[in-house]
């Protein structure tokens, strides 16, 4: 079996390979040479030339413009930096207080705090101040005493710095006690309800609540009261009234709990209404002897309203007018003035004419005298007469004497404020009830009578 065999190299190729490799070393070892001395050569003359244009007078003034240019470049850059931070403040922050509401009573923290935000001008701008920031005051593991904590804000971001003024409040802590009080009531926006209406005392569920107050606080309670709103009402109508505490000065007090803090409320509306006549009643006397002719009004009633106790006891919506300012037929428009406790008359105002003619008087004898509002239970009797009558006087124009009706007069002695005893003075009064009373001047020819009173 035959085997291929490796040809053999010649020593002399290897030798001229050799030769070869050394001559091309030595050519690049010339290179580099070269290049290193040609580098060396620029960088040399460089540096000359720096040498020669740095420390030549003649070039100062170009090189210290250059200088300063180079602080300058370098200072701004750093200011940069500065520029880019800003802040922002936000007043009028709300603090939410975390506690035991049921337990504890707190006191001593702000409502409100201002905050500043620092941090990059680019983080700052993506604030919307009008954002509700969440302020804490977190009182959870703190029992009842004095105590120093800091206020926190959640929810910013990491880059913002913030800071918080003030920065942490003394809160005192207190344990609430509890204590039971009696309701009362109060009406609100009655500003809102037709004048014309009259609301009754209001039916409520409760006539007790408790509340729940530190003792101090409770201390303060003057008053506990359902508010019923009646603003729109016209009828009978139920509703839940909020419950509210107040101190001796009618502040209301916030920091109290009340048990219920609602109560049912039914409130009775109604509307007492009475229609009663318009007159004119004149103080002094006309001028000249004359007497009213005619009095002309476009309304000679109205309806009034309010609680029927006060309507009971008004007959008639009168208004004045001095005489002694008449002196020829005049017009004029009148308001009128409602009586005490009345709250809406259909009538505000009247347009009055008035006419003139000569005056003459008239004498009428032998009308009885009354006896009204005898709440005492008085007994009289005249001194100086039997009989209780007197007589009057009366002026006016013929036509309107002509017309005068004893029927309508009363003459009468007010008994309300009359005193047990011999030789009372009383004033006698004079109505005439009738809607032409303003065409008389009535007077009694006796102004006073003399009685003994004794009590039945």
């Amino acid at each position: 079996m035959s085997h291929k065999q490796n040809p053999q190299k010649d020593p002399n190729d290897k030798v001229e390979l050799a030769q070869i490799i050394a001559e091309k070393s030595k050519k690049l070892s010339k290179r580099y040479e070269a290049f290193g001395t040609a580098l060396s050569r620029v960088i040399k003359w460089m540096s000359d030339s720096f040498d020669r244009i740095l420390f030549d007078p003649r070039h100062g003034l170009m090189v210290a413009f250059g200088i300063t240019l180079l602080v300058y470049l370098a200072f701004n850059q750093g200011g940069t930096q500065v520029v880019t931070s800003s802040s922002l403040e936000v007043k009028d922050v709300p603090v939410s207080v975390n506690y035991n509401t049921e337990m504890y009573e707190v006191s001593g923290y702000e409502d409100l705090v201002e905050l500043t935000l620092v941090g990059d001008y680019s983080d700052i701008s993506m604030v919307n101040p009008q954002e509700e920031f969440n302020v804490e005051l977190d009182l959870r593991g703190y029992s009842e005493g004095t105590h120093q904590v800091k206020y926190v804000v959640n929810s910013l971001s990491s880059r913002l710095r913030t800071h918080i003024n003030p920065g942490a409040a003394t809160v005192t802590i207190e344990t609430k006690e509890a204590r039971t009080v009696e309701l009362t009531y109060d009406f609100i926006n009655t500003e809102k309800l037709g004048s014309q209406y009259v609301l009754s005392e209001p039916e409520l569920a409760m006539r007790d609540v408790t509340i729940r107050a530190s003792k101090k606080s409770l201390d303060e309670v003057a008053m506990v009261k359902a508010l019923i709103d009646v603003s729109g009402q016209t009828s009978t109508f139920e509703t839940d009234a909020l419950i509210v505490a107040y101190n001796s000065m009618g502040e209301r007090l916030s920091n109290v709990d009340i048990i219920p803090n609602k109560v049912s409320a039914k409130v009775e509306i109604s509307s007492p209404s009475k229609t009663v006549p318009i007159k004119a009643v004149f103080e002094g006397e006309i001028p000249d002897g004359k007497a009213i002719k005619s009095l002309t009004m476009n309304n000679e009633a109205m309806t009034i309203y309010g609680p029927q106790s006060v309507l009971d006891k008004i007959t008639e919506i009168v208004f004045p007018i001095k005489a002694s300012s008449i002196i020829s037929d005049t017009s004029f428009v009148q308001s009128i003035v409602l009586p005490s406790g009345i709250r809406q008359g259909t009538v505000s105002k009247v347009s009055v004419e008035i006419k003139l003619g000569a005056g003459e008087k008239k004498v009428f004898d032998q009308i009885p005298i009354n006896y009204l509002y005898n709440v005492n239970g008085l007994s009289l009797a005249l001194q100086d007469k039997e009989d209780p009558f007197t007589s009057i006087e009366v002026f006016g124009t013929a036509e309107n004497l002509a017309e005068f009706s004893l029927d309508h007069v009363l003459v009468y002695l007010d008994l309300r404020d009359a005193k047990v005893g011999d030789n009372q003075e009383l004033p006698l009064f004079i109505d005439y009830v009738d809607q032409k009373s303003g065409l008389y001047r009535i007077k009694a020819l006796e102004e006073k009578l003399v009685f003994n009173i004794i009590k039945q």
